[in-house]
């Protein structure tokens, strides 16, 4: 009884490490494919679709599929809840673009180029980098798409792309994002949906499918510059503060430090003529 007893108790530990494991593991990854294979209610006929079943990026020109990429989604599903990671649905807007003209992994804070560049699968790094898209939600599930800064983005994790990694966002590897940012403009349809990709494009070629249009005043709505304001850096502020303190100590000088230096100057000069 005593042996069996010893050989349960590994068991019993291994099996309650895996279920911590499991539970830790993000809920939100069974999302993607919870629910049938549905076609979506509209389709673009100019503009990007994302499918987030097999996590393509396609872009469409007169309803024709003229490219398409790998991409990642969020890791903890599909949402559009305030602080909860998930990738959000529903028709969308390119509301900005930045990063044009960078060097490819050039690292971006608050939509600003650090100066950094960040090679591809650079350990404990997962910064955004390359391009930045910022979309914009036109529903009424997904308004708050760009308050909660969903982008399309370069990434140095591109050893993730093809299954869902981010906390949000829409991941490209560098390359690809490079590729596609010269694709979009300011106002385009970008349709996020749940369906795969074989799917969008049966619905693309269907004629009876609602075809996506943004009208002009929308686009004219749009927000701009999603750019968090520059921080001024630690030493910058401490010579700021410096700069301070000496003006107002200078105010409570006379001018005799003036003077000094103007005798010393005389001094000099009379010790030449010598």
């Amino acid at each position: 009884m005593i042996k069996s007893s010893r050989l349960l108790l590994p068991l019993l530990l291994a099996v309650a490490s895996l279920q911590v494991a499991c539970k830790s593991r993000p809920s939100g990854i069974a999302d993607y494919t919870a629910v049938p294979d549905s076609p979506p209610r509209a389709v673009v006929r100019d503009g990007v679709a994302i499918t987030l079943r097999d996590q393509k990026l396609t872009v469409f020109r007169d309803g024709r599929r003229v490219r398409d990429y790998d991409i990642s989604t969020s890791k903890f599903g599909i949402g559009a809840s305030p602080g909860s990671r998930r990738t959000p649905t529903g028709i969308h807007a390119v509301s900005d673009m930045v990063g044009g003209n960078q060097p490819r992994g050039m690292v971006f804070k608050g939509c600003r180029p650090t100066g950094e560049v960040v090679g591809v699968d650079a350990p404990g790094r997962d910064p955004i980098v390359t391009r930045i898209i910022q979309l914009h939600g036109l529903e009424d599930g997904n308004r708050n798409s760009y308050s909660r800064r969903i982008y399309i983005h370069g990434t140095p994790e591109e050893r993730n792309i093809g299954r869902p990694a981010s906390y949000g966002c829409i991941r490209m590897r560098s390359a690809d994002v490079m590729d596609l940012y010269p694709r979009v403009y300011r106002g385009m349809p970008v349709a996020i949906e749940r369906c795969s990709q074989s799917m969008y494009m049966r619905a693309v070629q269907q004629a009876n499918t609602p075809r996506i249009r943004i009208p002009d005043s929308v686009v004219a709505s749009l927000p701009k510059d999603q750019v968090s304001p520059r921080r001024r850096s630690y030493r910058s502020r401490r010579h700021a503060v410096r700069g301070s303190r000496r003006a107002i100590a200078g105010r409570g000088r006379s001018a005799s430090p003036r003077r000094s230096s103007g005798r010393r100057l005389a001094r000099r000069t009379s010790r030449r003529r010598r």
